[in-house]
């Protein structure tokens, strides 16, 4: 076993390229390097210094991938690693060539990356260990190379401590799920890495982490990766093993507990290292430290979701009572009002970090995260004071007001899982094995329990692998109301007096019992956890990706402010719905003081059909007269964006508009300033209506799309028409 790379001479360079010409794009890959640079970076695994791990995303020519790696290689004395994800192809003599941005299928290979390029900068380097991972389709031609031997590592190179892991063999394609946050072979790697490999060395080796992900791929039908290596090569070790036994498989209580840390953990990664939340700044007599911070992230993005300026937010962190004192002063608020906002507008709190993909949190609903990890701590606080002091600390700690809101926060259970019975061991445990066999065969294939619970995983807007408490309540509750009409079925048709009716009563009423298990448990959770349960119908299912699609479409890359026009027009800002309105003259300015005072705007809906191509909003003051501020947003339903801005106008069920007005300096130039920001409620049946029109407009431009086929046949086909539009303007006014 060789030692733990040497930070000072070990050199990483991460290359990805997910933006393609001629290919389908790969947002996974952007993530696959964020992932694996902060992997790399982190004190407790990787150890790198900063500048010692670099990223190549989206190189412009195969230059740049080159002079990366050559540099990497100069300066390596211990280890080289050199990563690529994005797509690869296969010249016609079988070399593996690394598909850039511009390349096209067997077409000017000059312009991707050749493999023996690659290779030889490799090689040359002095290092004493070189690794190698490919994430692209026909990496494994990798290995018909002279980097290394193949699995069984016999000595038939003379490299010294060479290692090549590819995601795939020489003939296979490798796979990044749509919708999944990582491909699936660095996806595996992320997670050994992150919590380690069961019954490994510590360091880990190259051999023990591809026998690890190998295991786990081919358990799942992925492609199966492959490795070659020389002179020991298959001993590296890059990373500490994060892996600690359990005593015993979870319960689905403990399941639900760590689906709440990895939250808090997920929210406060990125502002870990901002003064206004270090050590100390937190009072720790109001709950668990980490949770604390992470609603005071989550409360921070509702704010800014409503158009809040910062001075405002401030001013509410000010008067936190969470802050020891003397509490942080203004620059240190300032700034992690800034951090947060940060994260908002490149994923939403919840779209692409690392630790929040795929656990249900919605980028485009800061509340409904809000409203989750509030719940949670009410619930928590509720185990060690009483409900009255809970509902005082809501209001004074969180500024939670309705009384309703209180009473339905300070009466959670802390733990709605706890006594939740095991159903398959309630079947072992009968006396009639009879009474067990009928319910299990009800519950799988025979009673449609299979079927059911295939479909309820296919249509969920959620990773599976990261809310393992919901995967377990939410299969049962699928299988369970299959089971339960299938033995009603049966009953229904044994004859009278028939022996075996007794059998079948019994099993009926051990489904009926878990159902109404289910029920208290689910009664006991927070209504995010209930969303994330229930059935999703064949539209919102469609929905669903297409959401998904239009939000990674908008959060892909970061978002370059400039001042907005002097402008009436529709956008987002971040992964939300965003409008601005141009103010004229001083009677709409007035007009617009009074609103931002006293409410809202009225809303109003014109189309000709359910099935037209132009929808018009026109935004107005409420009550009767001449209104003085009229403001009409056209959406075109033959452009992608605009039919997706409608979806997800129909989701949030509000939009923040910014009222603009433009006036001349001593210079001479125009300036436009913002005189107040309005949040304005959409409301139920409008939401239903916009959504419903969005949806027919969706389908007419992916003919042929279908909710339980959408992530295979529509998210592409999004995809491809997102991509030739052009983003949609950002209609906030910087603060």
């Amino acid at each position: 076993m060789m030692g733990l790379a040497g930070p000072g001479g070990t050199r990483v360079v991460l290359i990805g390229a997910d933006e393609y010409r001629n290919f389908p794009d790969l947002p996974a890959v952007h993530n696959n390097i964020g992932r694996l640079a902060e992997l790399f970076r982190s004190p407790h695994i990787g150890g790198l210094p900063a500048g010692h791990c670099v990223t190549v995303r989206n190189p412009a020519g195969v230059k740049e991938v080159l002079d990366a790696v050559h540099q990497a290689a100069s300066e390596a004395t211990d280890t080289l690693v050199v990563y690529f994800a994005g797509h690869g192809m296969r010249s016609p003599d079988g070399s593996l060539y690394l598909a850039l941005g511009h390349s096209e299928q067997g077409r000017k290979l000059y312009e991707s990356v050749a493999f023996n390029y690659l290779r030889t900068e490799v090689l040359e380097s002095v290092a004493f260990r070189k690794v190698v991972i490919l994430d692209c389709c026909y990496s494994g031609a990798a290995l018909e190379g002279n980097m290394g031997a193949l699995d069984e590592f016999a000595d038939q190179t003379a490299i010294e401590g060479t290692y090549v892991m590819t995601a795939s063999a020489a003939t296979q394609a490798a796979r990044a799920p749509v919708g999944a946050h990582l491909t699936a072979f660095t996806g595996e790697l992320v997670t050994a890495i992150s919590d380690g490999v069961p019954d490994a060395p510590d360091p880990i080796d190259m051999n023990s982490l591809y026998r690890y992900i190998r295991g786990r791929l081919e358990s799942r039908g992925m492609p199966v990766p492959q490795q070659r290596a020389g002179d020991q090569g298959h001993a590296i070790a890059l990373f500490r093993n994060k892996w600690k036994p359990r005593s015993q498989n979870p319960t689905i209580a403990a399941l639900r507990e760590e689906w709440f840390h990895e939250i808090q953990v997920g929210l406060l990664w990125h502002v870990r290292d901002v003064p206004a939340l270090g050590k100390g700044r937190l009072r720790n007599d109001f709950g668990e430290l980490g949770l604390i911070g992470s609603l005071l992230i989550a409360r921070i993005a509702v704010q800014l979701a409503r158009g809040e300026s910062t001075a405002n937010i401030r001013d509410m962190l000010v008067s936190s009572p969470v802050f020891t004192a003397p509490g942080p002063d203004i620059d240190e608020l300032t700034e992690l009002i800034a951090a947060v906002q940060f994260r908002f507008e490149r994923d939403g709190l919840a779209n692409t970090v690392v630790a929040l993909d795929g656990l249900g949190l919605l980028p485009w609903s800061p509340e409904s995260t809000y409203m989750l990890l509030l719940e949670y701590w009410a619930a928590q606080r509720g185990r060690t004071v009483p409900r009255t002091r809970v509902e005082r600390e809501l209001h004074e700690l969180w500024d939670t007001a309705d009384s309703r809101v209180l009473a339905a926060h300070s009466s959670l259970p802390a733990f709605p899982l706890e006594a939740y019975p095991d159903l398959w061991e309630r079947l072992k445990d009968e006396p009639d094995f009879r009474v067990g066999n009928v319910g299990a065969l009800a519950l799988t294939k025979r009673g449609g329990g299979d079927r059911a619970w295939e479909r309820w995983m296919s249509t969920r807007p959620w990773s599976t692998l990261k809310a393992r408490h919901l995967v377990s309540l939410g299969g049962d509750l699928v299988r369970c109301q299959a089971a339960r009409s299938a033995l009603s079925r049966l009953l229904d048709q044994a004859p009278p007096g028939d022996e075996f009716c007794g059998v079948l009563e019994r099993a009926e009423k051990i489904i009926q019992e878990q159902l109404e298990h289910i029920g208290l448990a689910v009664e006991g959770m927070s209504a995010i956890e209930y969303e994330l349960l229930r059935e999703r119908s064949r539209d919102e299912h469609f929905q669903d990706g297409c959401l998904a699609t239009f939000e990674q479409h908008l959060l892909k890359q970061y978002q370059i402010f400039s001042l907005p026009d002097h402008i009436t027009t529709h956008g987002t800002w971040g992964p939300l719905p965003w409008w601005s309105i141009a103010l004229h003259d001083e009677h709409e300015r007035l007009a617009a003081q009074e609103l931002l005072v006293h409410g809202s705007m009225q809303l109003s809906i014109t189309v000709k059909s359910h099935d037209a191509d132009e929808l018009v909003i026109t935004c107005q003051e409420p009550g009767p007269g001449s209104p003085r501020i009229t403001a009409r947003f056209r959406f075109d339903l033959r452009d992608a964006v605009h039919a997706c801005e409608l979806l997800l106008l129909a989701r949030r069920q509000s939009v923040v508009v910014d009222f603009l007005t433009e006036h001349i300096d001593e210079l001479g130039d125009c300036k436009v300033n913002l005189i107040g920001t309005l949040p304005i409620d959409i409301g139920g049946d409008i939401g239903a209506t916009l959504a419903d029109i969005a949806t027919r407009a969706l389908r007419r431009l992916m003919p042929g799309a279908s909710g339980p086929a959408l992530y295979d046949d529509v998210v592409p086909s999004l995809e491809r028409l997102l991509k030739s539009a052009r983003l949609p303007q950002i209609c906030r006014h910087p603060r």
